[in-house]
């Protein structure tokens, strides 16, 4: 291999709304957060699709599921934490 093909690394590019970017910019400012949610997220949408494309197509465009999942774990979370605190 020459040195210029074992430098390739794939991409993954798209159009973002520049409120998109700015608020990008000022949440996942720290050096390789942006990476490392994004591939966690695309490992995710991919094996969705993966199990039933159709159902998690579908879904994936027509609401947030993704993150109700996330915000739904996260105050469960803190509700306990919070419980804990208080027990």
């Amino acid at each position: 291999m020459n040195e210029s093909t074992s430098d390739y690394r794939p991409r993954f590019t798209f159009e973002i709304s520049e409120e998109q970017m700015l608020r990008a910019n000022k949440l996942l400012g720290q050096y390789g957060q942006r990476k490392a949610i994004f591939c966690k997220l695309l490992d995710d949408v991919l094996d969705a699709i993966e199990v039933n494309a159709g159902m998690a197509i579908g879904l994936l465009m027509s609401e947030k599921i993704i993150m109700t999942g996330i915000m739904t774990t996260l105050s469960n979370g803190m509700k306990q934490t919070k419980k804990k605190k208080e027990g």
